[in-house]
Formats: structure tokens, sequence, C-alpha cells
């Protein structure tokens, strides 16, 4: 940068998009050092910047819940795409499938490789997890989950979300949160958690290894004193902001053909 400046006759800088002269010195050596200093301990904030985008939303899978894992207190909807813990025990019958001692449910299908998006209401639940898991990760568990154990999870505690890595980290969740967006690519061994309703970045599970199938996980809230638990409901692609856009632009697209035929039609 100083050799530079040393070598110009003129110090005046040209924007090259609207070619406009920027009459102030161009930066010193000492700057650029502190913006990078800057930059590089507010990077896991820059991070949170990272929205949604069109690329995540071609991926995006038809999931629904598997009946077969639900712990014998959670309750189902019809179309198996929401679910709620109950305070009454609905299925007495054993099995291997399901989760015996937390309020959890797998969803199908299951993936063992390529990307893949999903989106979860969660309403004003406080309490609530989701992520993936492994196939064969023990659901007779009666301690928590983590990543040591075959769980890539993010859960929410009364107002904070907990990363459920090793070492823990604590993340303030935005008032607005209702909406998490889920994006798994196992070629690149990463899980991003984002904030669909504030379109922002919240955690990202990297470098995790996993030879077998993974699948999506969901434990929704605890009841409380009064009715069941808050439920954690699976949205269907259509109420996505962006494909909402992006079928509007379609729609006008389409009117736009339309009339051409038939202007070419008449004329």
């Amino acid at each position: 940068m100083q050799t530079w400046m040393e070598e110009q006759k003129d110090l005046k800088l040209i924007c090259p998009v609207c070619r406009g002269v920027n009459e102030s010195p161009p930066l010193e050596e000492w700057q650029i050092g502190e913006l990078i200093l800057l930059i590089t301990q507010h990077s896991s904030q820059l991070e949170q910047g990272l929205h949604v985008n069109d690329k995540y939303l071609k991926f995006w899978e038809d999931i629904t819940l598997d009946a077969a894992t639900a712990n014998p207190f959670l309750v189902l909807s019809d179309d198996l795409r929401s679910v709620q813990c109950g305070k009454i025990c609905q299925n007495l019958m054993e099995d291997p499938q399901r989760f015996a001692y937390w309020a959890c449910i797998l969803g199908t299908p299951c993936f063992s490789s390529g990307c893949h998006y999903w989106v979860v209401e969660v309403g004003e639940g406080n309490e609530w997890a989701l992520g993936v898991c492994k196939k064969s990760a023990d659901r007779k568990r009666k301690s928590g989950f983590s990543s040591e154990h075959g769980f890539w999870i993010i859960s929410m505690k009364a107002g904070i979300i907990y990363t459920c890595s090793i070492p823990e980290t604590r993340i303030p969740a935005s008032p607005g949160l209702s909406q998490v967006g889920i994006f798994l690519d196992i070629e690149l061994e990463e899980i991003k958690f984002f904030d669909v309703s504030n379109d922002a970045l919240i955690y990202i599970h990297s470098n995790f290894s996993c030879l077998e199938p993974l699948c999506p996980f969901f434990s929704p809230e605890f009841p409380g004193e009064g009715d069941n638990g808050g439920p954690l409901t699976i949205c269907p692609s259509g109420t996505h902001p962006f494909l909402e856009t992006s079928c509007e632009v379609n729609e006008i697209s389409d009117v736009r053909n339309v009339r051409m035929t038939q202007e070419e039609t008449i004329l």
C-alpha cells in the first residue's frame, strides 16, 4: 500500500462503478491493520449476517415425522408435520425405535449424501431442540444429547440457544425467532441453523464425520401447568418468503409470455 502511494502522482481515487472521484486520501498501512484486527475480532458477529438465500431453497426436502420413533407422551398431527408434548401417555406399546426418556422424535427420510434443507415453525415455545442425529443413536439415553453421542442439534431454553457441542456455546435468541431453517451438507460435514424470520445465521456445526444416515431430530417443549407444550411444525415449502417471491416472479413472467403469444397470434 505504501509503495503504491509513493508511485502515484495523483492520489485521487476513482470509483470503478460510477467513475466518481474520491477526494479522501487512501488509507495508511496502520489503518488497514486496524481494519483487519476489527474484522478478526468480530468475525463471529459478521457470520450472523449470512442469510438464507436461493441456493439453499433448491434443496428443500419434504420431511414428515416418523411416528415409530416418538416418545409415548408426544402428540402428532394427522399429516405427521406437527408434534407437541402432552401430559398423558399416548402409546403404551414398547418399541426399540422409540425415545424412552426424552420427548423426542425423528423425521423421515434420513440422508446419507448430498445437501438438504427444511424449516421448522417453533412459534413462541420457550424450550425445544432441533437438528440431526445418527440413525443408530442411543434412544434410551437418560442424560442429555451432544455431538459426542451423535446428535448435532441446537436447543432453546429460556431465551438462550445452546449448541450442544463440546465445549458448549450459548447464544442469545433473537426476540422475533419463530422459524428455524436447517441446512445439512453431508459432503462438507456441516449443518447450518438459520433464524428465517430475521434472515440471520444462528450457528454452524462443522467438521463432523458420520458414516451412516443422518435423521432430522425434533424435541418440543414440555407441558406446563396449563395445556400441552408448544408445538413444533415442519413448514411446507410454499410458506418460505423466498419461494413466495419466486412464485410471484414466475407468475408475472407467465402472464407476460401469454400476452406476447396472443399479440403474435393477432399479428
